[in-house]
């Protein structure tokens, strides 16, 4: 799918290599096989796996950052980042609509929080957090609080030096693609409030200021 840079591990010319399904989509594999002699020994062999999430829920954050040369890497250190640090949010009305709010956001700082009634199936969890570039990072709600909307959104935590990122965020509801807004432009210190989930209809609006375009707040306050 658009935005896995997954690769086989340790590579694909060992016997059982591994491969990480980050992203909700589709994904092909096929496997030639090939005798000491350069001949092709059968035909191809080709599996389909679909990957879904059963979650109410479930928003993926992608970005690409052009300023980064390898965006494939993740050796970093005190005070340096192999890639680019975007975060994922998700904001309960409870919130009033601030990023960063110690109870009624759901982001690295506070992954896990109490939400509704209590116990975890309404409550938000982020299940990706990735710092040094690309993502994805993905949140999930198991059951929609009833009578909420939810807000989405993406912080641009620290570029490390390589410039912008264009963004994407794609929600889906009960697995199935209800919205994907594309290659966002955000620079570091950005707060891009991207959606609206209502629930328990469902429905997702994409926040925009007027003429459309995105609300995007500059070196937000954390």
């Amino acid at each position: 799918p658009t935005g896995s840079l997954s690769q086989f591990f340790p590579s694909n010319t060992v016997a059982s290599p591994t491969f990480d399904v980050n992203v909700a989509g589709t994904y092909i594999f096929r496997l030639k096989i090939v005798d000491n002699f350069g001949i092709q020994s059968c035909a191809d062999a080709e599996r389909t796996v679909i990957v879904t999430s059963d979650d109410a829920i479930h928003v993926e954050l992608l970005w690409h950052t052009p300023g980064d040369p390898d965006e494939t890497d993740t050796d970093s250190g005190f005070g340096f980042s192999s890639g680019s640090d975007v975060d994922l949010h998700m904001l309960h009305p409870r919130a009033f609509g601030r990023y960063f709010d110690y109870a009624f956001d759901c982001y690295w700082g506070n992954p896990l929080p109490e939400w509704g009634l209590f116990g975890p199936n309404d409550n938000p969890r982020l299940d990706r957090d990735d710092t040094d570039g690309v993502g994805p990072e993905n949140l999930n709600v198991a059951i929609g609080e009833s009578g909420v909307r939810y807000q989405a959104g993406a912080h641009y935590w620290n570029d490390w030096g390589y410039g912008y990122s264009l963004a994407t965020i794609r929600i889906y509801v009960y697995g199935l693609l209800r919205d994907e807004w594309s290659d966002v432009k955000i620079k570091g210190g950005d707060m891009w409030a991207s959606h609206w989930i209502d629930w328990p209809s469902g429905a997702v609006t994409r926040i925009v200021e007027e003429g459309g375009v995105p609300r995007i707040m500059a070196q937000y306050p954390f």
